[in-house]
């Protein structure tokens, strides 16, 4: 039998890590993407500074850490059960 993981989390923590790991993804994509470009030149501008990598794993850590944030949010803020209005 395999065991899932996190399967004793409430859903609750299971939406939010799912949502934030998702997140994380396209704060990755989007960073690459940023790098690719020549026009911006922020991909030779880190290449020129004296540890390229520091730099790399700041701005991959950056913008991955706020897009989690981001959609680990907006899936608590969209995850509401809203009363429907009284109709009498």
């Amino acid at each position: 039998m395999a065991h899932r993981a996190g399967r004793g989390l409430p859903r609750a923590v299971q939406l939010i890590l799912v949502n934030a790991a998702m997140g994380a993804g396209v704060g990755g994509v989007v960073t690459t993407a940023a790098l690719l470009p020549s026009g911006l030149d922020l991909a030779s501008l880190m290449v020129a500074s004296g540890a390229p990598w520091t730099a790399a794993a700041l701005l991959f850590s950056g913008v991955m850490s706020t897009f989690a944030g981001l959609a680990a949010g907006t899936a608590i803020m969209l995850a509401v059960r809203r009363k429907p209005p009284d109709r009498s």
